[in-house]
């Protein structure tokens, strides 16, 4: 069977706190297949396009929840979820943000 691919648009929402940047949406246009996941994703944009791009994957099975973060508004696990069109990241919401989509799970904030 043939694999079809086509293209969407991520945006991703970068700030980098410990340098004073103000939060700020980058906008990538990313080759995908089906069933690829928003991990697969932030893989390809790393390796390929920006590897200044700060994003966590440890287990991929869903398990050490380090890649949570929000997904077209919603909080998912960028190992386990499926890209089905243009999706937007953010950090997850009530943690401090290390950088672009890392966050310390240990320190909640107030949002």
């Amino acid at each position: 069977m043939i694999k079809m691919e086509r293209k969407i648009m991520v945006k991703i929402l970068r700030s980098n706190p410990k340098k004073g940047e103000n939060p700020r949406y980058v906008e990538y246009e990313v080759p995908v297949e089906e069933g690829t996941s928003v991990l697969n994703v932030l893989s390809y944009i790393y390796e390929n396009i920006d590897s200044g791009l700060a994003y966590y994957c440890s287990c991929r099975i869903g398990k050490c929840k380090g890649c949570i973060m929000m997904i077209n508004g919603k909080v998912g696990y960028a190992c386990t979820t499926p890209v089905r069109g243009d999706v937007t990241l953010e950090p997850a919401r009530g943690f401090e943000v290390i950088k672009d989509l890392v966050v310390n799970l240990e320190k909640k904030v107030e949002v």
